[in-house]
């Protein structure tokens, strides 16, 4: 008998071990810390004045840069439209509009990313990476010729920012992260932060995501442009959408580049052919999709097409989201003999 409950005692203290281990993101800090992966997740912009961008020239301007934000569908998440079948469409659609700056969500490991830049070198990708592997589902590219990278790293959407897989608020949710990269134009030394992050689909992780966003990053526009894509699973008629604009205290920081451009445009298709007139876009307030921008100076946009990238006879999705292309400039200083024209 006494054997028996030395036995229970065991296995009672074995199970509430087991169970504090798991519950309290033990698995995630022992892969964090075989991996080194655990990092600091913040960016510090203390170094960097408006006054100094472009290196202290009298003008200082980002020029044209083509912004691209688009949810891909992971590989394994539409069975009925396989990878391999969606993805030259994917690929046309970024060779379309030859993005300087491109953030993806839902992309999986290295393979994802290979085999969705098959067709070009020109960008350098900045994701997180644990050991040889990465999880991808915020990752960024940018034009390896155009910028250079001074910085980067991912701010985990969970209570310990660095924690890679951290649980959200929401336990047994997706982990979720925003990634983040410091670039500086090579060609006149123009240096902003651009961000990229997909937001969880639970109410209660993503209510909690949008002012953590705003208080850790919004600071960073005092100092820096800002641009940041998204699937936020956030539309317009959200609260939290104006908590991620604005904070708490309602101090508006962030702006949609949809509400600066001329028009609000979208891309149909037909039998997979990409229509020659676009569309206006009359669905704004429920587009879940976003390029937000910040910093000092003027922010003007020019192009903003939502497109719904499909293909064949009859319509398939090549994603079961559009793709969110914007065209736009920040000016932080003018000379008396600035030409608009690039």
């Amino acid at each position: 008998m006494r054997k028996v409950l030395r036995y229970l005692i065991r296995i009672t203290l074995i199970c509430l071990l087991l169970f504090f281990y798991v519950n309290y993101n033990g698995i995630q800090y022992t892969l964090g810390l075989l991996t080194n992966s655990i990092r600091d997740p913040y960016f510090d912009s203390s170094g960097y004045e408006p006054a100094r961008n472009c290196f202290g020239e009298e003008e200082c301007s980002s020029g044209e840069l083509r912004v691209l934000c688009y949810n891909i569908l992971c590989r394994i998440c539409e069975p009925e439209q396989p990878w391999e079948e969606r993805l030259p469409y994917l690929r046309r659609l970024i060779a379309y509009y030859d993005p300087d700056l491109f953030g993806s969500q839902e992309l999986g490991g290295w393979k994802d990313i290979e085999e969705l830049l098959a067709d070009t070198e020109e960008y350098e990708t900045v994701t997180f990476t644990f050991g040889p592997w990465t999880y991808a589902d915020s990752a960024l590219f940018f034009k390896k010729e155009r910028f250079e990278l001074l910085d980067s790293g991912q701010f985990w959407l969970n209570p310990k920012h660095n924690l890679p897989f951290g649980f959200g608020w929401l336990r047994l949710s997706m982990p979720r992260y925003a990634c983040w990269a410091c670039l500086r134009d090579k060609s006149n030394g123009f240096t902003f932060l651009f961000m990229n992050s997909h937001f969880d689909n639970n109410s209660l992780n993503k209510d909690t995501t949008a002012p953590i966003m705003y208080d850790n990053f919004a600071k960073h526009g005092e100092r820096l442009p800002i641009v940041f894509t998204g699937d936020f699973n956030t539309d317009l008629r959200a609260e939290r959408y104006e908590k991620l604009l604005s904070g708490t205290e309602g101090v508006k920081v962030f702006t949609n580049a949809a509400d600066l451009a001329p028009a609000l445009e979208m891309q149909l298709y037909t039998a997979g052919e990409r229509n020659t007139e676009r569309e206006s876009f009359t669905a704004y307030d429920q587009a879940i999709e976003h390029i937000l921008v910040a910093g000092p100076g003027e922010v003007s946009v020019g192009e903003w097409i939502m497109d719904y990238n499909s293909y064949g006879d009859p319509q398939q999705d090549a994603s079961d989201h559009p793709a969110l292309f914007a065209t736009l400039r920040f000016d932080l200083r003018k000379t008396e003999t600035h030409d608009d024209e690039d």
